[in-house]
């Protein structure tokens, strides 16, 4: 049973002894092969390891978060490995906002998660537990059969810290991000109040805001749309019981019928986590994912595929001829309907401009890039890393859309926007007018804003193809991908390569990329960066046809190889 609200866990008598016991009983792990203390590190996806060498991570995590957390600004802490297999888990902490933990504290995380002892860790935090009723954690964890135990973990460190808990159990992702959000109203534009810091008010403002866009308009037709449902298929993961529940809320809330009904595939019980199936798997294979139950295509409208904590998602035919629609495409159709929304309300309210604009990384297509600004909408290219492209979308734009190709994005919305509807509301009072202002109002109560949610991002592009009358192919045809090929080469040293600002180009070695360039003007795009993890490059090319994107890779390739086997190796003339 998934709860409805979450209940406030009595914290334990603040302990100074139990934190050290917990870290004592709890150490880090050690190196097989140096025999030295592991070192961790804390990315995008927080620490993300193998399960078994991250009983001590959790520990400092717990600490972390109650130290984190002030009075009236609760932070969270989600278990889990996404995309990646069972024998993964990881955790990260959300910051009051509901987003990602901010730089400060990743550095701080990094601090504690490489203090081998406890009085390491006491000294790196500099403070003793503390009791406050007002100190709050929030916990949530995905369907990993060692992400109960992982969590507890975190939790008693917590509260021995001096923490109350809120236990959400086992939820997405954006789930928990959007908890932590709505218990710190202080961040929340009005729109979005009053807050409604549960699963439950999760499922209920997402339901309620897509049925009522679905409202919006009399040119819905019933017999060939809603009455097919969507197969989603949920990765063998969290997702799946969600998907069930959210379905049930929209269909009791919409009578049986003004709401798609979403078919839940593929359950924890019937397949490996994340194996041949989930967003990363279609996006990646550009195929259908193993359908590990029961599965009526025929009366399938479309499907998507979310990943396994569910905040990626990609669409997909269920016809013979299979259509990817990815972040890239998915990023497209949203600018396509706010852009048309805008455009209605702009055309009576002059005095106020909106910046509409994308955030893309240098892996988005090519061709998407090209139909964005040909629309013309603004297009601002990030370093990868979901981290970076937020904070992108949020600093540049008045509305700010970023999808990652692989399904992961959001759209975000600023303070100007809020202004923008409030005079509207005021000034405009036409038809055409009141139907764009009802629609853009509505998609923040719809739009996770705290960070990329796939059954967000389900319900938006379903509401959207339903406004539009769009079908798959439709859709997909806005624009043809460029073809493309990504690789990567082992190397001795990755540290060699060093990328601008936002990964496009790499400034060292220097040689490198003027050969890099001297490639590209044969024609096609390419580009390579350093792994975050491992001893090697990545490489990413896109070109007019596929022998011409594997043959640009390839030759990207060898040339990593050459710079980084000899840092003094000239451009070459004849590449």
């Amino acid at each position: 049973m998934i709860p409805a609200t979450s209940p406030l866990v009595t914290p334990a008598r603040p302990s100074k002894a139990e934190v050290i016991r917990l870290l004592e009983r709890y150490p880090l792990p050690v190196d097989s092969t140096t025999g030295k203390v592991m070192t961790f590190t804390y990315g995008t996806a927080g620490f993300r390891y193998k399960a078994n060498l991250l009983e001590g991570i959790m520990v400092r995590v717990g600490i972390l978060a109650a130290y984190r957390s002030q009075p009236s600004s609760s932070v969270g802490v989600m278990v889990t490995a996404s995309h990646n297999d069972e024998s993964y888990n990881g955790v990260k902490i959300a910051d009051p906002t509901g987003g990602m933990m901010g730089e400060e504290g990743e550095a701080l995380a990094v601090q504690l998660a490489n203090a081998a002892t406890a009085e390491q860790v006491l000294k790196v935090l500099s403070s003793d537990p503390k009791s406050s009723e007002d100190i709050v954690v929030h916990f949530g964890r995905d369907t990993r059969h060692h992400s109960a135990s992982l969590c507890d973990l975190a939790v008693r460190a917590a509260q021995a810290m001096g923490a109350s808990i809120h236990m959400h159990g086992v939820v997405t992702t954006p789930q928990l991000h959007y908890c932590v959000m709505m218990d710190n109203p202080q961040h929340l534009p009005k729109l979005l109040l009053p807050p409604q810091p549960h699963v439950k008010g999760h499922y209920t403002q997402l339901s309620e805001a897509y049925l009522a866009l679905l409202g919006t308009t009399a040119t819905m037709n019933p017999s060939t749309t809603i009455t097919k449902p969507l197969l989603v298929d949920c990765a063998c993961g969290v997702g799946y019981e969600h998907v069930k529940r959210l379905n049930d809320i929209i269909q009791q809330m919409g009578n049986g019928g003004r709401g798609r009904s979403l078919v839940a595939c593929n359950a924890p019980t019937e397949g490996p986590l994340n194996e041949n199936c989930g967003s990363e798997f279609v996006q990646k294979q550009q195929k259908p994912p193993t359908w590990y139950g029961d599965v009526d295509n025929e009366k399938t409208a479309y499907a998507a595929s979310i990943d396994g904590d569910a905040d990626r998602i990609v669409f997909f035919s269920q016809e013979d001829d299979f259509i990817l629609l990815d972040g890239d495409k998915i990023a497209v159709l949203i600018c396509l309907f706010l852009k048309e929304q805008l455009s209605t309300l702009q055309k009576q309210a002059t005095s106020s401009e909106l910046k509409l604009g994308v955030v893309q990384t240098a892996y988005a297509n090519g061709a998407s890039t090209r139909y964005l600004q040909q629309l013309p909408i603004a297009v601002e290219i990030a370093k990868t890393g979901v981290k970076h492209v937020h904070k992108a979308a949020h600093d540049s734009f008045d509305i700010g859309v970023y999808f990652e190709a692989n399904g992961h994005g959001t759209v975000l919305f600023g303070e100007k926007f809020y202004e923008f509807i409030d005079y509207c509301e005021e000034h405009l009072k036409d038809d055409a007018s009141s139907k764009a202002l009802t629609r853009l109002a509505l998609l923040p109560k719809l739009i996770n804003q705290a960070v990329g949610d796939a059954l967000s991002d389900l319900l938006l592009v379903d509401a959207i193809l339903t406004l539009q009358n769009h079908t798959l192919a439709s859709w997909s045809s806005l624009y043809t991908d460029l073809p493309s090929k990504q690789s990567k080469v082992t190397v001795p040293d990755r540290t060699m390569i060093v990328m601008n600002y936002n990964e496009t180009a790499c400034v060292a070695p220097a040689a490198l990329q003027q050969d890099l360039n001297i490639c590209m003007k044969q024609g096609g795009r390419c580009f390579v960066r350093p792994s975050g993890t491992e001893n090697v490059v990545r490489i990413y090319a896109e070109a007019e046809t596929s022998g011409q994107a594997q043959e640009l890779a390839s030759r990207a390739g060898d040339l990593v190889i050459r710079h980084c086997a000899d840092q003094t190796f000239p451009p070459s003339s004849k590449i």
